[in-house]
């Protein structure tokens, strides 16, 4: 009985630091090796700060096990992230190799990855967001944004006032008023009128708010392809200076050479002047 009580807290211990961690499955064994293996450095862990070691299959000794297991986690993942960027700077002397390439741009979002299709298909991203945001709009969603203008203008109060004050008018004059004092029904189309209005309004603000979130999708696109297109136009500015000095250092050794080969001549003429003064005296 043990036995089996020490296979199912390993196994729940190993799946619930798995989940809390968001590690990828692997296998019922893997949960219940990392279960057992937490259940056994948390036990070490809360001995080495003078804490009692609970019973085996109690909620304590569970939680005991699941932070064992999420500290082992975290240590196997510095562990693993350290030893790939050690491998990663051997393989390619310090430079991105192409694998490397290809997981960051594996781990771009769908927005990224189309900002980063664009720019080297150099094409443009921005768009006119309101006339693209207007022509996906179904037949409900334009009579809500036409009822939500109507309700927040001008007209709408004037002749909702002039609808109010007819009403009392026409009932206070009559003899048998078919709305009498305090105006029951009134206050019964009043409310219709405003559970109907108020729903079609968060409708139409919900519009707004799902426009409001593309356009900053929109901005977000063209702010990072902007910012790509900088870091492009500085790695070519960076590119060209280089290459300026070099081709000025080249120019400088020509000309030292040359300067050497001048003053060597020099020397040559000032020897051969001198001898032939010698001669002649």
């Amino acid at each position: 009985m043990q036995a089996i009580v020490w296979v199912i807290s390993g196994l729940l211990a190993g799946w619930l630091a798995r989940l809390v961690m968001k590690e990828r499955r692997i296998g019922f064994l893997v949960d219940f090796t990392l279960g057992i293996l937490g259940g056994v450095s948390g036990a070490w862990m809360l001995r080495s700060v003078g804490g009692a070691v609970p019973p085996a299959g109690s909620p304590a000794h569970l939680a005991v096990a699941v932070i064992g297991a999420m500290v082992l986690v975290g240590v196997a993942r510095l562990v693993a992230g350290f030893t790939s960027s050690i491998t990663s700077s051997a393989r390619s002397g310090g430079v991105p190799v192409v694998s490397d390439l290809e997981a960051y741009v594996r781990r771009l979002g769908q927005v990224d990855r189309r900002v980063f299709s664009a720019l080297l298909r150099r094409q443009t991203i921005a768009r006119d967001v309101s006339e693209s945001f207007q022509q996906q709009l179904t037949f409900g969603q334009r009579v809500a944004d036409k009822v939500a203008e109507f309700g927040g203008s001008w007209t709408f109060l004037g002749l909702f006032a002039a609808f109010m004050l007819g009403w009392i008018f026409l009932n206070s004059a009559q003899n048998r008023p078919f709305d009498a004092y305090p105006f029951i029904l009134l206050n019964l189309l009043l409310s219709c009128l405003a559970a109907i209005q108020a729903p079609v309004i968060m409708m139409s603000q919900n519009r707004q708010a799902a426009k409001d979130r593309y356009e900053a999708q929109q901005d977000y696109q063209v702010n990072l392809k902007s910012e790509m297109e900088i870091m492009a136009i500085h790695a070519k500015l960076d590119e060209a200076r280089d290459l300026q000095w070099k081709s000025l250092l080249d120019l400088q050794n020509r000309q030292m050479d040359l300067l050497g080969r001048l003053e060597e001549r020099l020397e040559c003429v000032e020897r051969n002047t001198t001898r032939t003064d010698l001669s002649t005296g």
